[in-house]
């Protein structure tokens, strides 16, 4: 069939940003309307990265020629195409608080159906409407500007009213990309998450993810589909949740109340294999779940299914714990952004273990089993022990003095515990940071449990290093055959060589002080007052 309308040019890469912002400009309404506008469509609509408009005026000029075609309504038919070429246009940041008006905004946001006289209408979304609202998400992220006026004009209001009112048929991209908004607001402007509160917006949400899990209710021992659409939104919906309750007060009954809530909708996540075999659900699962009070772990081992698959331990549910131990052996295999990857799963299993001990127990078994293979060092191979324990001895102090704190609660805190299972090299500087070396621990208050030690562990204990935490053969004594004036002058030529580089800055020789903490000698003689203090003595090992 003939159409009045000319085809839509073939794409051509080597045309400049800069050349089609021209032809966009000064063509006439008919180039623009169906030829020009389509070919910047087609040629940047798939590119996260777009060239950027070298020259600033041109620039300008073209925000403001889009503008001009989407307020008036005899150009509806091409407002569609103009919110496209701007959606593609705001990927740039560069001079938007400059470029955008307050008149952009106002109209964008009456496109996006997010003014005040739309605010008490059932919203029916539009193609329009959800790209308005595609429009407002990036000029939100680039533009502080924006997240200001769109604030001004009680955006955040309109917003949660209109997402208090989704249905289950309501248009998923306009729910998405609402909540995309709240997500980006929440996140760059911290005074706005009060507001959000106060118009019980985290209720909102908190209804959304019930509705969604009560749709799946009936699946709950069998396996079904979840589409992915629904995925996206709830893993969204948790980002919002998080910036609401990173700095929240547990003090309020009401927050108290909406911590319940929010801990049981997260517990379902992770308890059914559905949802948890969805990595960026549970990734955002666990993130949430580092605002949340200690008090309302517990709710994650308590199971009101009856389900054969459940993981118990002691008359303890502990799926969902098993759930986050796989979720964060996962973790331990990425090589970048450790600290961003690594720290929220260990802090969740921090609470998890402190809120009842059979989970401790439990976990204790899957990263620290009763030692059997001593011939390895702790932090050679590829088990969750030993992945952990590589950290321990990371550039990055903040993982490591985390993971150290996970592995030392499994301990039950005591040091020669720690020892035994990670080597007294690599937990060194926890002892050191938390004034542990060298003096007499005080007694934390656990549970006795039995001896562990294996067949294994106790034929070798004896040839086992503590500092290296594995078998070592043993060696000659180099002393041996030597005089005692041979002995009295290497022990001096090593003296010497310790004071040579104390003074060069290369060491500092420490001696532990009265705190349990390395202090500074002034002289490497100070070192033998200290030696007897210094020597490490293994206590009994039995767990």
């Amino acid at each position: 069939m003939m159409t009045a309308d000319k085809p839509v040019e073939e794409t051509n890469f080597s045309i400049t940003m800069d050349d089609l912002a021209r032809k966009l400009i000064s063509g006439t309404y008919e180039e623009f309307s169906k030829n020009t506008l389509q070919v910047f469509i087609k040629n940047y609509e798939d590119k996260t990265k777009i060239e950027r408009i070298c020259n600033s005026q041109l620039r300008e000029q073209i925000w403001e020629k889009l503008f001009e075609y989407l307020s008036k309504s005899e150009y509806a038919s091409m407002h569609l195409n103009c919110l496209a070429a701007l959606r593609i246009l705001s990927r740039d940041k560069t001079d938007l608080d400059k470029i955008v008006t307050a008149e952009m905004v106002t109209l964008l946001l009456r496109l996006a159906e997010l003014d005040c006289q739309k605010n008490e209408q059932q919203i029916l979304s539009t193609n329009v409407s959800v790209e308005s609202a595609k429009v407002l998400c990036n000029l939100l992220y680039h533009s502080f500007k924006v997240r200001e006026l769109v604030i001004e004009k009680n955006c955040l209001e309109n917003l949660i009213n209109r997402i208090n009112k989704y249905t289950v048929n309501s248009s998923h991209e306009m729910k998405l990309f609402d909540i995309k908004m709240l997500f980006i607001i929440t996140a760059l402007n911290t005074s706005t998450r009060n507001t959000v509160k106060e118009l019980n917006g985290d209720f909102c949400l908190l209804n959304i993810l019930d509705e969604l899990l009560e749709q799946h209710k009936s699946n709950v021992s069998m396996s079904f589909s979840i589409k992915n659409d629904d995925v996206m939104l709830i893993c969204d919906i948790l980002k919002v949740l998080f910036n609401l309750y990173i700095h929240s007060e547990d003090s309020v009954i009401e927050e108290q109340e909406k911590n319940k809530k929010l801990t049981t909708c997260l517990y379902k996540f992770l308890y059914n294999k559905n949802w948890s075999k969805y990595k960026d659900l549970v990734s955002n699962v666990i993130n949430l779940l580092t605002t949340i009070p200690l008090k309302n772990y517990i709710q994650m081992m308590q199971s009101n299914e009856n389900n054969e698959n459940n993981i118990v331990y002691q008359n303890t549910d502990v799926t969902t714990v098993s759930v986050v131990l796989e979720f964060l052996d996962q973790r331990l295999n990425y090589t970048e952004n450790l600290l961003e990857n690594l720290s929220p799963v260990v802090t969740v299993l921090i609470r998890l273990v402190k809120a009842d001990k059979s989970v401790r127990k439990y976990v204790r078994l899957q990263v620290l089993p009763p030692l059997k293979d001593v011939m390895k060092r702790p932090e050679e191979g590829t088990t969750l022990k030993a992945k952990l324990c590589k950290l321990l001895t990371s550039p990055i102090t903040k993982l490591r003095d985390i993971v150290a704190e996970f592995l030392f609660i499994l301990c039950k805190e005591n040091v020669s515990r720690m020892v035994k299972y990670t080597g007294y090299g690599n937990a060194a500087g926890m002892f050191a940071n938390k004034g542990l070396l060298g003096r007499n621990q005080e007694k934390i208050s656990y549970s006795e449990s039995e001896d562990s030690d294996t067949e294994e562990y106790l034929k070798y204990k004896e040839q086992i290093n503590p500092v290296t935490g594995c078998y070592e053969k043993i060696k000659p004594n180099l002393l041996e055959g030597m005089t005692d004036e041979q002995k009295e002058y290497e022990a001096l030529q090593l003296v010497n060589l310790v004071d040579q580089l104390t003074r060069g800055g290369v060491v500092r020789p420490c001696r532990i002080g009265d705190d349990g903490k390395p202090k500074p000698i002034e002289h490497v003689l100070e070192l033998q007052d200290e030696l007897q203090k210094q020597q490490y003595r293994r206590e009994s090992d039995s767990d």
